[in-house]
């Protein structure tokens, strides 16, 4: 413990300067005496990072905070990405099995939708024709085929 005089010369600053670094909370008083050690550090630390150490770690606590709700933001993000982009196997199994099960269907059902289209036809270009569309249409048909819930 050191009086103001003495702390101000040790750290070189004038009186006013100490009285504004006390008033600050950088530099600490107690009962009109001055802690040397912790002085001399919290004014190095001041010089270095130009805030107390109090501040500085408020700082940090802050940076930190934000920097853990960012990333838990982007966590978030992802999941749901994950989750918008996964399905359970057994949704898909049902899902595909029901899709291959109306496409087989649909398939089968051409030669029974052709075959008074082209009765008496007798040329092979326009046979092919006739058939081309009734299977695009069922492809199409699969192309847009809603799953059942």
């Amino acid at each position: 413990m050191t009086d103001k005089e003495e702390m101000a010369r040790l750290l070189n600053l004038s009186l006013e300067e100490l009285d504004e670094l006390t008033l600050q909370g950088i530099i600490h008083e107690e009962e009109g005496s001055y802690p040397i050690t912790s002085n001399v550090q919290a004014y190095l630390n001041y010089l270095k990072t130009g805030t107390d150490d109090k501040e500085t770690k408020e700082n940090y606590w802050t940076e930190r905070a934000k920097h853990e709700k960012a990333k838990r933001k982007l966590s978030e993000l992802k999941l749901k990405k994950l989750r918008d982009r996964m399905h359970d196997a057994k949704d898909v199994k049902r899902v595909m099995t029901d899709m291959l099960e109306h496409y087989r269907q649909r398939v089968l059902e051409i030669p029974k939708a052709v075959a008074p289209k082209i009765i008496g036809i007798k040329n092979p270009g326009e046979v092919a024709n006739i058939l081309d569309e009734e299977i695009r249409a069922v492809l199409t048909e699969l192309s847009e085929y809603p799953p059942k819930e």
